[in-house]
């Protein structure tokens, strides 16, 4: 007879998903014993032992061995494994982590995020009344998808994240889209960073002598040479992305636009960058300084709010803007006066 299992008896949560599955070996009659665990959990021997003592005295189960099959099996039939009970919060969390994580398309670490949220599906009780059918009626999101096909994309990736571990430089012919130019170069590769859908590389380019951002969808033939490199000790991959507004290299400069009442209660509910100060003012309308790099992209972002928006500073950015802006009006102007 099975004794009753003990309450507040429970292993760590980290261990929960491999007791799960000694334990549907074990259900399933497939015999398993310290070896063919300590393959499957990729433990030592020893460790898959303690893993049979945890699980016969969380389940308070007889597991005895079979000298003949060579491995375990529960005695008088298997107990239910109790759920993992997760609160309505967590098991939303879960939902959306893996609606989120579907940026992970495309690189090696969607096969290793797939992994963890079938372990944690695998633990999920039914108990949980979140109805996760109706929350993709109700809970959508618009992520950019990858630029680039997806399979290159992978390869690139992976290749180069092996070089940067193994801090080799890449030999590699690259398209630059704002000189429409291809040409070839070496890079030591510091970091990957994906942004609005692109993943980008990171690191010195020997051709150019500075640390600059290559998109991996321009890149074109490459390959990993036998030379070596080594980080420089004070470069930080998060520091040299700070200085953008988004993706952009440039000049840190102090950036200064006044927004229109109408678009300053859009601007004040995000924070748009780390340095950003907001300031109100007595008409409603709102002035953001920020000290950002990248004046082109910051541009285009003032552009898309019309003339809600105006560049107070630098004068090149409100120079930039507009003339951008006197083009946008020739154009329209000319489109109406051609023929209906």
């Amino acid at each position: 007879m099975q004794q009753a299992r003990q309450p507040g008896i429970q292993p760590d949560r980290h261990v929960t998903w491999r007791l799960l599955r000694v334990h549907r070996l074990i259900k399933e009659k497939r015999y398993p014993n310290t070896r063919t665990l300590s393959e499957e959990l990729e433990c030592s021997r020893r460790t898959a032992e303690r893993y049979i003592e945890k699980l016969r005295d969380w389940l308070a189960a007889e597991i005895a061995y079979d000298p003949v099959k060579r491995g375990y099996y529960y005695v008088g039939g298997a107990p239910e494994f109790p759920p993992l009970r997760l609160t309505e919060g967590e098991a939303v969390a879960i939902f959306l982590a893996e609606k989120l994580l579907r940026q992970c398309r495309g690189t090696p670490y969607e096969r290793e995020v797939c992994g963890a949220l079938l372990k944690l599906t695998a633990l999920l009780p039914d108990e949980v009344t979140v109805d996760a059918r109706d929350m993709v009626d109700w809970i959508t999101f618009d992520v950019e998808p990858l630029r680039g096909d997806e399979a290159r994309i992978a390869r690139v990736f992976a290749d180069l994240d092996r070089a940067r571990a193994e801090r080799r430089t890449v030999w590699m012919e690259y398209y630059t889209a704002s000189r429409d130019a291809h040409t070839q170069r070496e890079i030591d590769p510091y970091g990957l960073h994906l942004y609005d859908g692109v993943w980008y590389v990171i690191g010195h380019c020997h051709l150019r002598g500075q640390v600059l951002i290559f998109a991996l969808d321009r890149i074109g033939e490459y390959r990993i040479t036998d030379k070596t490199f080594t980080v420089p000790g004070d470069f930080s991959l998060r520091e040299y992305l700070s200085c953008s507004f988004r993706i952009e290299r440039g000049e840190p400069r102090e950036v200064v636009i006044r927004f229109a009442p109408e678009q300053a209660r859009y601007i004040r509910g995000k924070r748009w960058h780390p340095t950003q100060e907001l300031k109100e003012q007595d008409d409603g309308s709102l002035i953001l300084r920020m000290r950002v790099g990248g004046l082109g992209e910051v541009k285009r972002w003032v552009l898309q709010y019309g003339a809600g928006a105006e560049v107070l500073a630098p004068p090149d950015l409100r120079q930039m803007v507009a003339d951008e802006a006197t083009r946008l009006a020739a154009r329209y102007r000319d489109a109406a006066s051609g023929p209906p």
